[in-house]
Protein backbone atom coordinates (compact mmCIF):
# COMPACT_ATOMS: atom_id res chain seq x y z
CA UNK A 1 0.00 0.00 0.00
CA UNK A 2 2.87 2.39 0.82
CA UNK A 3 4.50 1.72 -2.54
CA UNK A 4 1.19 2.29 -4.32
CA UNK A 5 0.78 5.73 -2.66
CA UNK A 6 4.37 6.68 -3.53
CA UNK A 7 3.76 5.80 -7.18
CA UNK A 8 0.68 8.00 -7.27
CA UNK A 9 2.58 10.85 -5.61
CA UNK A 10 5.43 10.57 -8.10
CA UNK A 11 3.07 10.35 -11.06
CA UNK A 12 4.05 6.79 -11.97
CA UNK A 13 0.50 5.76 -12.81
CA UNK A 14 1.56 2.73 -14.82
CA UNK A 15 3.37 1.25 -11.83
CA UNK A 16 0.47 2.26 -9.56
CA UNK A 17 -2.06 0.48 -11.79
CA UNK A 18 0.15 -2.58 -11.91
CA UNK A 19 0.33 -2.67 -8.10
CA UNK A 20 -3.41 -2.05 -7.81
CA UNK A 21 -4.17 -4.91 -10.23
CA UNK A 22 -1.92 -7.24 -8.26
CA UNK A 23 -3.72 -6.32 -5.02
CA UNK A 24 -7.15 -6.81 -6.64
CA UNK A 25 -6.09 -10.21 -7.96
CA UNK A 26 -4.84 -11.22 -4.51
CA UNK A 27 -8.04 -10.07 -2.84
CA UNK A 28 -10.21 -11.90 -5.38
CA UNK A 29 -8.11 -15.03 -5.04
CA UNK A 30 -8.34 -14.74 -1.24
CA UNK A 31 -12.14 -14.45 -1.44
CA UNK A 32 -12.32 -17.53 -3.64
CA UNK A 33 -10.00 -19.39 -1.28
CA UNK A 34 -12.15 -18.30 1.67
CA UNK A 35 -15.29 -19.62 -0.03
CA UNK A 36 -13.63 -22.92 -0.93
CA UNK A 37 -12.03 -23.19 2.51
CA UNK A 38 -15.37 -22.74 4.28
CA UNK A 39 -16.91 -25.47 2.13
CA UNK A 40 -14.01 -27.83 2.90
CA UNK A 41 -14.16 -27.04 6.65
CA UNK A 42 -17.91 -27.71 6.75
CA UNK A 43 -17.34 -31.05 5.04
CA UNK A 44 -14.54 -32.01 7.44
CA UNK A 45 -16.60 -30.92 10.46
CA UNK A 46 -19.58 -32.92 9.17
CA UNK A 47 -17.47 -36.07 8.77
CA UNK A 48 -15.89 -35.51 12.18
CA UNK A 49 -19.32 -35.03 13.76
CA UNK A 50 -20.56 -38.33 12.34
CA UNK A 51 -17.43 -40.09 13.59
CA UNK A 52 -17.83 -38.61 17.06
CA UNK A 53 -21.53 -39.54 17.07
CA UNK A 54 -20.57 -43.14 16.35
CA UNK A 55 -18.03 -43.02 19.18
CA UNK A 56 -20.65 -41.46 21.45
CA UNK A 57 -22.98 -44.39 20.81
CA UNK A 58 -20.15 -46.69 21.90
CA UNK A 59 -19.79 -44.90 25.23
CA UNK A 60 -17.92 -41.67 24.51
CA UNK A 61 -18.98 -38.77 26.73
CA UNK A 62 -21.30 -36.35 24.80
CA UNK A 63 -19.63 -33.33 26.39
CA UNK A 64 -16.19 -34.49 25.26
CA UNK A 65 -17.55 -35.10 21.76
CA UNK A 66 -18.90 -31.54 21.53
CA UNK A 67 -15.65 -30.12 22.86
CA UNK A 68 -13.54 -32.02 20.31
CA UNK A 69 -15.87 -30.93 17.51
CA UNK A 70 -15.58 -27.28 18.53
CA UNK A 71 -11.80 -27.59 18.84
CA UNK A 72 -11.58 -29.12 15.37
CA UNK A 73 -13.68 -26.32 13.86
CA UNK A 74 -11.67 -23.54 15.55
CA UNK A 75 -8.37 -25.12 14.52
CA UNK A 76 -9.38 -25.46 10.87
CA UNK A 77 -10.53 -21.84 10.67
CA UNK A 78 -7.28 -20.70 12.30
CA UNK A 79 -5.27 -22.51 9.62
CA UNK A 80 -7.46 -21.00 6.89
CA UNK A 81 -6.97 -17.45 8.14
CA UNK A 82 -3.20 -17.91 8.41
CA UNK A 83 -3.15 -18.98 4.75
CA UNK A 84 -5.27 -15.96 3.78
CA UNK A 85 -2.96 -13.57 5.66
CA UNK A 86 0.04 -15.02 3.85
CA UNK A 87 -1.73 -14.71 0.50
CA UNK A 88 -2.63 -11.06 1.10
CA UNK A 89 0.93 -10.30 2.12
CA UNK A 90 0.04 -9.35 5.68
CA UNK A 91 2.87 -9.85 8.21
CA UNK A 92 1.90 -12.85 10.33
CA UNK A 93 4.17 -11.79 13.19
CA UNK A 94 2.42 -8.43 13.51
CA UNK A 95 -1.01 -10.05 13.39
CA UNK A 96 0.09 -12.60 16.00
CA UNK A 97 1.37 -9.81 18.24
CA UNK A 98 -1.92 -7.94 18.00
CA UNK A 99 -3.93 -11.08 18.70
CA UNK A 100 -1.66 -11.97 21.63
CA UNK A 101 -2.02 -8.50 23.17
CA UNK A 102 -5.78 -8.59 22.73
CA UNK A 103 -5.89 -12.08 24.20
CA UNK A 104 -3.90 -10.97 27.25
CA UNK A 105 -6.25 -8.05 27.85
CA UNK A 106 -9.33 -10.21 27.43
CA UNK A 107 -7.80 -12.88 29.67
CA UNK A 108 -7.20 -10.42 32.49
CA UNK A 109 -10.77 -9.15 32.19
CA UNK A 110 -12.27 -12.65 32.11
CA UNK A 111 -10.19 -14.56 34.64
CA UNK A 112 -13.21 -16.33 36.12
CA UNK A 113 -14.50 -17.42 32.71
CA UNK A 114 -11.06 -18.72 31.72
CA UNK A 115 -10.92 -20.65 34.99
CA UNK A 116 -14.29 -22.20 34.16
CA UNK A 117 -13.06 -23.01 30.64
CA UNK A 118 -9.95 -24.72 32.02
CA UNK A 119 -12.12 -26.60 34.53
CA UNK A 120 -14.43 -27.74 31.73
CA UNK A 121 -11.51 -29.05 29.68
CA UNK A 122 -10.17 -30.87 32.75
CA UNK A 123 -13.56 -32.44 33.49
CA UNK A 124 -14.00 -33.55 29.87
CA UNK A 125 -10.53 -35.09 29.76
CA UNK A 126 -10.43 -36.78 33.18
CA UNK A 127 -14.18 -37.61 33.20
CA UNK A 128 -14.88 -37.84 36.95
CA UNK A 129 -18.55 -38.03 35.92
CA UNK A 130 -20.59 -38.31 32.73
CA UNK A 131 -23.95 -37.12 31.48
CA UNK A 132 -26.62 -39.14 33.31
CA UNK A 133 -24.56 -39.71 36.49
CA UNK A 134 -25.95 -38.70 39.87
CA UNK A 135 -23.40 -36.60 41.77
CA UNK A 136 -23.15 -34.73 45.06
CA UNK A 137 -21.02 -31.58 45.14
CA UNK A 138 -20.92 -28.35 47.18
CA UNK A 139 -24.00 -29.30 49.16
CA UNK A 140 -26.11 -29.98 46.04
CA UNK A 141 -27.03 -33.25 44.39
CA UNK A 142 -28.62 -34.18 41.11
CA UNK A 143 -28.37 -35.90 37.74
CA UNK A 144 -25.86 -34.46 35.27
CA UNK A 145 -27.80 -33.16 32.26
CA UNK A 146 -25.07 -31.33 30.37
CA UNK A 147 -21.31 -30.83 30.63
CA UNK A 148 -20.46 -27.60 28.86
CA UNK A 149 -17.12 -25.91 28.35
CA UNK A 150 -17.75 -23.40 31.16
CA UNK A 151 -20.74 -24.77 33.11
CA UNK A 152 -22.22 -28.11 34.16
CA UNK A 153 -25.99 -28.46 34.55
CA UNK A 154 -27.61 -30.72 37.15
CA UNK A 155 -31.25 -31.67 37.61
CA UNK A 156 -32.12 -32.21 41.29
CA UNK A 157 -34.56 -34.91 42.45
CA UNK A 158 -37.22 -32.23 43.03
CA UNK A 159 -36.81 -31.02 39.42
CA UNK A 160 -34.70 -27.92 40.01
CA UNK A 161 -31.93 -26.97 37.58
CA UNK A 162 -28.55 -26.25 39.18
CA UNK A 163 -25.73 -24.70 37.14
CA UNK A 164 -22.19 -25.25 38.43
CA UNK A 165 -19.19 -23.21 37.19
CA UNK A 166 -16.67 -25.78 36.00
CA UNK A 167 -13.78 -23.94 37.64
CA UNK A 168 -15.15 -24.61 41.12
CA UNK A 169 -16.49 -28.05 40.24
CA UNK A 170 -13.08 -29.24 39.02
CA UNK A 171 -11.43 -28.16 42.29
CA UNK A 172 -13.93 -29.41 44.87
CA UNK A 173 -14.67 -32.77 46.45
CA UNK A 174 -17.58 -34.52 44.76
CA UNK A 175 -19.30 -37.88 45.08
CA UNK A 176 -20.26 -39.78 41.94
CA UNK A 177 -23.11 -41.94 43.19
CA UNK A 178 -23.56 -43.65 39.81
CA UNK A 179 -19.93 -44.64 39.27
CA UNK A 180 -20.43 -48.22 40.51
CA UNK A 181 -23.17 -50.59 39.35
CA UNK A 182 -24.08 -51.60 42.93
CA UNK A 183 -24.67 -49.63 46.14
CA UNK A 184 -24.96 -50.59 49.79
CA UNK A 185 -28.07 -49.56 51.71
CA UNK A 186 -27.35 -48.58 55.31
CA UNK A 187 -30.34 -48.09 57.62
CA UNK A 188 -29.92 -47.01 61.24
CA UNK A 189 -32.51 -48.63 63.54
CA UNK A 190 -32.64 -47.15 67.07
CA UNK A 191 -34.10 -49.41 69.75
CA UNK A 192 -34.63 -49.11 73.48
CA UNK A 193 -32.01 -50.39 75.90
CA UNK A 194 -34.67 -52.82 77.17
CA UNK A 195 -35.33 -54.37 73.72
CA UNK A 196 -33.83 -57.70 72.66
CA UNK A 197 -30.98 -57.14 70.21
CA UNK A 198 -31.13 -60.72 68.91
CA UNK A 199 -34.85 -60.39 68.29
CA UNK A 200 -34.39 -57.14 66.37
CA UNK A 201 -31.64 -58.76 64.29
CA UNK A 202 -33.91 -61.67 63.43
CA UNK A 203 -36.73 -59.27 62.54
CA UNK A 204 -34.53 -57.26 60.14
CA UNK A 205 -33.20 -60.38 58.43
CA UNK A 206 -36.75 -61.71 58.01
CA UNK A 207 -37.99 -58.43 56.49
CA UNK A 208 -35.17 -58.41 53.92
CA UNK A 209 -35.38 -62.12 53.07
CA UNK A 210 -36.27 -62.48 49.38
CA UNK A 211 -37.24 -58.83 49.09
CA UNK A 212 -37.35 -57.52 45.51
CA UNK A 213 -34.36 -55.35 44.66
CA UNK A 214 -31.99 -56.74 47.30
CA UNK A 215 -29.15 -58.74 45.76
CA UNK A 216 -29.26 -62.30 47.06
CA UNK A 217 -25.59 -62.97 46.28
CA UNK A 218 -24.36 -60.13 48.49
CA UNK A 219 -24.30 -60.28 52.31
CA UNK A 220 -27.04 -58.85 54.52
CA UNK A 221 -25.70 -57.69 57.87
CA UNK A 222 -27.03 -56.37 61.18
CA UNK A 223 -24.69 -54.87 63.77
CA UNK A 224 -24.85 -52.79 66.91
CA UNK A 225 -23.43 -49.50 65.67
CA UNK A 226 -23.28 -47.48 68.86
CA UNK A 227 -24.76 -46.91 72.31
CA UNK A 228 -26.55 -43.58 72.08
CA UNK A 229 -27.80 -41.28 74.81
CA UNK A 230 -31.34 -42.68 74.60
CA UNK A 231 -31.09 -45.74 72.35
CA UNK A 232 -29.02 -48.61 71.09
CA UNK A 233 -28.42 -47.77 67.43
CA UNK A 234 -28.31 -50.79 65.17
CA UNK A 235 -27.39 -50.72 61.48
CA UNK A 236 -28.85 -52.93 58.78
CA UNK A 237 -26.87 -53.32 55.55
CA UNK A 238 -27.73 -54.87 52.21
CA UNK A 239 -26.69 -54.45 48.57
CA UNK A 240 -28.79 -53.32 45.60
CA UNK A 241 -28.30 -52.19 42.03
CA UNK A 242 -27.80 -48.43 41.89
CA UNK A 243 -31.16 -47.84 40.18
CA UNK A 244 -32.97 -49.75 42.97
CA UNK A 245 -31.39 -47.85 45.86
CA UNK A 246 -34.22 -45.44 46.75
CA UNK A 247 -37.14 -47.87 46.20
CA UNK A 248 -35.47 -50.43 48.46
CA UNK A 249 -34.45 -47.80 51.06
CA UNK A 250 -37.91 -46.26 51.40
CA UNK A 251 -39.64 -49.65 51.29
CA UNK A 252 -37.46 -51.05 54.08
CA UNK A 253 -37.93 -47.98 56.26
CA UNK A 254 -41.70 -48.43 56.14
CA UNK A 255 -41.59 -52.18 56.71
CA UNK A 256 -39.24 -51.80 59.68
CA UNK A 257 -41.56 -49.28 61.33
CA UNK A 258 -44.59 -51.58 61.01
CA UNK A 259 -42.63 -54.66 62.13
CA UNK A 260 -41.34 -52.92 65.25
CA UNK A 261 -44.86 -51.87 66.21
CA UNK A 262 -46.19 -55.41 65.69
CA UNK A 263 -43.43 -56.98 67.81
CA UNK A 264 -43.58 -54.42 70.57
CA UNK A 265 -40.19 -52.84 69.98
CA UNK A 266 -39.98 -49.13 70.68
CA UNK A 267 -38.18 -46.35 68.91
CA UNK A 268 -37.09 -44.25 71.88
CA UNK A 269 -37.25 -40.48 71.92
CA UNK A 270 -34.26 -38.56 73.10
CA UNK A 271 -34.59 -37.84 76.79
CA UNK A 272 -32.68 -36.12 79.54
CA UNK A 273 -32.76 -37.22 83.20
CA UNK A 274 -32.75 -34.27 85.61
CA UNK A 275 -31.89 -34.89 89.27
CA UNK A 276 -32.91 -32.23 91.80
CA UNK A 277 -30.94 -31.83 94.96
CA UNK A 278 -33.42 -31.39 97.85
CA UNK A 279 -30.72 -30.63 100.38
CA UNK A 280 -31.62 -27.36 102.17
Amino acid sequence: MKEFIECLYNGDFTRAMSLFSAVVVRVLFALVLLWIGRKVIRKIVSVTERALLAREQKGMDPGLARFLLSLCKVGLYAILFVILFELLGLPITSVATIIGSAGLAIGLALQGSLSNFAGGVLILLTRPFRVGDFIVASGMEGTVREIGICYTTLLTPDNRTVIFPNGGLANTNLINVSAQPERRVDIIVPISYEDDIRGVREMLMTISEGREGILADRPREVYVKEFGDSSVNMVFRCWVKKEDYWPVFFGLMEEIKYAMQERGYSIPFRQIDIHLDKTP
